[in-house]
């Protein structure tokens, strides 16, 4: 009995630990899972292969994916506008983009997954405008952005077991449920009784937090009467899916890798959807195993699949480096303000 309860007991204090440590014990987490995963895949490709072939780049091409990251980011932040001004009809582009870029970029050293979306929803309220109306936003971007991953990994996948012959279907269930899943939460979340219930509730005004949690689910049900908005978003996000796939296609040619396109166009969907899935750090070691699966399967090398996979996240933190600029200029902007008021 007393073994019992010092088990009990000490369960109960992890658990309690874990509570109050939760995001920084999953950061630690996905971080140990990252730097396993990239051992491990270390141990199956040839290192000084990898290391001549990222020595060698080609600089051109690897400007050229730079700049098709940078598109692919303003492309983002344009998606989100769309969203944004649903709420907020006066906010700049511009602002959006700055956002976006901080948002990116920090949420990389953040304890969380969505670190990134966080920072965007506070940014957005130091700018004066409602946190619900940031955060749904944000959220319904989410959901659209993983919608649309799914469709365009359920199409390349069944192409990739009928045209290759792969016996990947387990692949192909994965990208249909989420697919499933998330267009039923979309579904579920927009049906008109379930607003009227909610909208007209008076125990849901009961405390401070319920109070919030049913402002959001407002602003974010809003969005209903903007059907052709998420028609339009969910489209440009299938089209937006497609950049992760030159991006590939330029890691390969900046690494003098010959490789055909249409293998990055029937890979990289299911690599991108597995990927935001928060198992890793910035799906860091997971993007690079999906690649060294998949380029395995298709008789293609392991270093050259490892080394496009470093390489794009090598691009992809270097692209976003000019968030520093909108960084500390805020920074700057509110020890100015802040100078200004004990003047006053």
């Amino acid at each position: 009995k007393y073994m019992k309860r010092r088990f009990i007991l000490i369960l109960h204090n992890l658990s309690d630990f874990y509570k109050h440590n939760k995001r920084i014990i999953n950061f630690i987490i996905q971080l140990a899972i990252s730097i396993l995963l990239i051992i491990l895949l270390l141990n199956l490709i040839d290192i000084p292969d990898m290391l001549l072939l990222l020595k060698n780049i080609n600089v051109y091409y690897f400007i050229l994916l730079l700049i098709l990251i940078t598109i692919d980011r303003i492309f983002m932040a344009y998606k989100w506008l769309l969203l944004l001004r649903v709420k907020y009809k006066n906010i700049s582009f511009f602002t959006v983009i700055k956002i976006y870029y901080v948002g990116t970029f920090v949420g990389f050293f953040l304890p969380t997954t969505v670190g990134g979306d966080l920072v965007r929803v506070l940014k957005l309220q130091k700018e004066k405008h409602k946190g619900s109306d940031a955060l749904s936003s944000v959220i319904l971007e989410r959901i659209l952005g993983f919608i649309a991953s799914a469709i365009l990994a359920s199409i390349t996948t069944i192409l990739l077991i009928f045209l290759f012959k792969l016996n990947i279907w387990h692949f192909l269930i994965i990208a249909a449920v989420v697919l499933f899943v998330l267009a039923l939460i979309l579904i579920i979340s927009f049906n008109k009784t379930l607003v009227s219930k909610i909208e007209k509730s008076e125990k849901l005004s009961g405390n401070f937090l319920v109070n919030n949690l049913k402002k959001f689910y407002l602003s974010y049900a809003e969005y209903k009467d903007n059907k052709g908005l998420i028609a339009l978003f969910l489209i440009l996000s299938i089209i937006e899916q497609l950049i992760p796939v030159i991006a590939n296609y330029l890691a390969a040619l900046a690494l003098s890798l010959k490789i055909p396109l249409i293998y990055f166009t029937l890979i990289t969907p299911t690599v991108q959807l597995i990927s935001k899935v928060p198992i890793s750090f910035e799906g860091i070691g997971v993007t690079e195993g999906l690649m060294v699966y998949f380029f395995t399967l298709l008789g293609l090398a392991k270093t050259d699949a490892f080394s496009i996979g470093i390489l794009g996240h090598i691009a992809v933190i270097i692209a976003t480096l000019p968030a520093l600029v909108f960084y500390f200029r805020d920074i700057k902007a509110s020890l100015m303000q802040d100078k200004n008021e004990v003047k006053r």
